[in-house]
Parts: C-alpha cells; sequence; structure tokens
C-alpha cells in the first residue's frame, strides 16, 4: 500500500473513532456523571495513557519549560475543557448529529481567529464559507420549517464548542513551534484535567469505586476516542497534506450521526440533513485552493 493511501486510511480511522464518543460519553451520563465529571474522567485517563505511551517511547518529550506554561493552559484549560464541557452538555441536549454538526462549524472561528489575531485576508471564499455554515446552522435549529427543533441555548452551547475546539489550533500553534506534537497533547490532558479536578475529582473517585464497570467506559473514551485517533491522525499528517486531512476527518459527524440514530434513535430530519449537507459544504469552501487569474487563464 503507497504511503499516501495508508495515511489517508489512518486519518480517515481517526475521524471514525472520534465519532464514536458519544456512545462513551452517553453511557457515562447514564450511569450518573455530570458533563463536567467527564470532562475530568476524560482528560485525567487520556493523560494517563498517553503519559505511558511517552514513557515506552521518548520520555525526552514529558520536559517542558515553565515559563511555557500558558501555551497549554490555553490548549488544556481554555481549549479542551470547555470544548468537552459544550459538547458533552450538547450531547445531553440534542442529538449526536447536532451535537456533531455544530462542533464543525470550527474551522469557521478557525478563519475568523486568523484575520484577527494572525491578519489573514478576508477573502471572498471565507465570507461564503461563513454565510453558508449560518444558514446551516439555521436549518439545525429548525428555524426554516418553524418548527424549533433545538433549542437556542443548545445551539449555542453546540457553536462554542466549535468555538474553544478552534482554539486549540490558536493555542496550539504557538505550542507546536517549541514541542512535539505528543508533548503538547499530553500536557493539554494535564491542563484540562486540573481544570476541573477541585470540582470533579473527589466525585469521580467515589464513582470508580461504586461502578468500577464505568472504569471501562472511561477508558474507553480515553484509548478508543481520545488517544488512538490522536496517535492515527498525527501519523496519517506525515504522508498527506493538511488540507486533505481536514477534509478526510470529516467522517467523524457522519459516524457521530448514524451511531446516534442506529444505537440511540436519535430523530434525523430533513433540515438536520440540509444542515449537514451545508456546513459540509462551508468546510469543502474553505480547504479549495485558490485560484489565481494567471492560473485561470490557463485552465
Amino acid at each position: 500500500m503507497k504511503v499516501e493511501t495508508r495515511s489517508a486510511w489512518m486519518v480517515a480511522g481517526a475521524g471514525a473513532l472520534w465519532g464514536l464518543i458519544s456512545l462513551f460519553v452517553r453511557v457515562l451520563q447514564a450511569q450518573g456523571l455530570s458533563s463536567l465529571q467527564i470532562v475530568f474522567f476524560r482528560n485525567l485517563l487520556a493523560a494517563a495513557v498517553l503519559g505511558l505511551v511517552i514513557l515506552i517511547r521518548d520520555r525526552k518529550a514529558l520536559r517542558f519549560r515553565l515559563r511555557d506554561t500558558w501555551m497549554f493552559v490555553g490548549t488544556g484549560m481554555i481549549s479542551i475543557a470547555l470544548f468537552n464541557y459544550c459538547y458533552f452538555v450538547t450531547l445531553s441536549r440534542s442529538s449526536v448529529a447536532v451535537a456533531s454538526l455544530l462542533l464543525y462549524t470550527s474551522p469557521i472561528f478557525i478563519m475568523a481567529l486568523s484575520v484577527i489575531l494572525f491578519h489573514e485576508k478576508m477573502t471572498k471564499q471565507k465570507l461564503v464559507a461563513l454565510v453558508i455554515t449560518i444558514v446551516g446552522c439555521a436549518c439545525i435549529t429548525g428555524v426554516f420549517s418553524q418548527a424549533q427543533a433545538v433549542a437556542p441555548l443548545t445551539v449555542l452551547l453546540g457553536l462554542g464548542s466549535g468555538l474553544f475546539y478552534g482554539l486549540y489550533s490558536i493555542f496550539g500553534k504557538f505550542a507546536l513551534q517549541k514541542y512535539h506534537a505528543m508533548t503538547v497533547s499530553f500536557y493539554t490532558f494535564v491542563f484540562a484535567a486540573l481544570a476541573t479536578a477541585p470540582f470533579c475529582a473527589a466525585d469521580c473517585a467515589a464513582f470508580t469505586v461504586a461502578h468500577p464497570e464505568g472504569l471501562l467506559a472511561g477508558l474507553g473514551l480515553a484509548v478508543i476516542s481520545t488517544v488512538a485517533p490522536f496517535l492515527l491522525y498525527t501519523g496519517g499528517l506525515k504522508g498527506i497534506q493538511a488540507s486533505r486531512a481536514a477534509v478526510l476527518a470529516t467522517v467523524e459527524p457522519l459516524v457521530g450521526s448514524l451511531l446516534g440514530v442506529l444505537v440511540f434513535h436519535d430523530p434525523f430530519t430533513v433540515w438536520t440533513l440540509l444542515g449537514m449537507v451545508l456546513i459540509f459544504s462551508s468546510i469543502a469552501v474553505l480547504q479549495t485552493p485558490r485560484r489565481t487569474k494567471l492560473e485561470a487563464m490557463h485552465g
């Protein structure tokens, strides 16, 4: 198998594993854990698993300078902890399809933040993608069908998950200039766990003792839908372009939506489908390389 083909399958596999998040989250919610507690549980176990992988592969990856702590506060406490919380609450208030689709508005937030922070040019292409995304979100809420399928607060929480998920790319851009991807990910999980530990550590410890089977769901969330897809995605990026990887990773909301319908019997309306198509279209618009006038003249 060619390197490019294998890399593409690795990235698609990562997206599919990320799409299984709802399976573990809903099991843990059914067993009594709150969204905030699941955030702590996931990041603590993910940090433990990835830390073990680093100890086996390269212990030097555990080193970082204290003056760079702000980077991991950004990726962990501000981005991942808040993204997880918003996403898990959205999952508890809506279908998997809606939660997944609203999360995938993150490229739009990355675009807007890049324009503000890194002075990237706001092109017509980006504006079109923004408009398409807004219309897609409107379809999901049921505005055009005159039936409020999803509560406004749920939509805001879902968009919040997209925003905070997008912030990871912003903070991560600084961190990855100094540290290996595994180092950044490990301390992201550590700081995300630290952010929620004061509110959840004692309750999660009691939960683990009372429901040892819950630990299996937590490990599933940490290993299958956190660490494994990270390793697959990172490995896949070595063989294909980042833009193509981003498109392949959109298999995540597809898997999540199918899981919601088949396993949890979530409703899946025509308007949800249209919203899905529009949001995917906006991502495709962002990923399409711009052609210069000279290129257009030649073909």
